[in-house]
């Protein structure tokens, strides 16, 4: 019989009730289990610095990376919805945690960051280069919900993927595309110190 090995099931309290919080108001766009798994391990070899989120939502992701933030980690979660900032930062208590209303952009100020989540989608090309910019040396950078290009609809086909393009190609960072369901890919990023010619 042959036997498959996925990851483990288990989901950390915080994570649970972040995931309620998001079915009560019918929030449908939390990260998977999958990318939290992958949030949490991420998140988890910061030993010291500072942690961001672009794109909050109902605190689904937020809840995976404070379930293994190290004690000398800040974390930072922006989003530009007053209600969902509201409603997370009351369910979630975390002295380690900061959850801020508005455009990401005022985060920059509180770079730069050893690990970034881009979790909204305006970041992910249109301000890029912002985004890169505030990606520490050695940082680490996580971006979901691609679609694997085998399962694009016809109408992508044939197109350029400018995201991939901007991200997979960067000279300043190695990075790759990693598959966590056979329908569901993200990106990871490292962020390298440019050599000078």
């Amino acid at each position: 019989m042959l036997t498959a090995y996925r990851s483990n099931t288990y989901i950390p309290k915080l994570v649970e009730s972040s995931k309620q919080l998001a079915k009560k108001f019918e929030f449908n766009h939390s990260c998977s289990d999958e990318t939290g798994r992958l949030l949490a391990v991420l998140a988890g070899q910061v030993k010291e610095g500072k942690i961001l989120e672009v794109g909050t939502g109902l605190g689904v992701g937020s809840a995976w990376i404070l379930s293994n933030i190290s004690p000398s980690v800040q974390f930072i979660s922006v989003d530009n919805c007053e209600e969902k900032v509201a409603l997370t930062s009351e369910a979630i208590k975390h002295e380690q945690a900061e959850f801020i209303y508005g455009d990401w952009k005022e985060a920059i100020k509180e770079g730069p960051f050893q690990f970034i989540f881009a979790d909204a989608g305006a970041v992910k090309l249109v301000e890029a280069s912002e985004l890169y910019d505030i990606l520490d040396i050695g940082g680490t950078l996580l971006m979901d919900d691609f679609t694997p290009e085998e399962h694009w609809p016809d109408e992508w086909k044939g197109k350029p993927d400018k995201v991939r393009e901007f991200w997979l190609n960067h000279e300043g960072l190695v990075a790759t595309e990693v598959y966590l369901t056979p329908m569901l890919s993200a990106i990871i990023a490292v962020k390298v110190r440019k050599e000078i010619n």
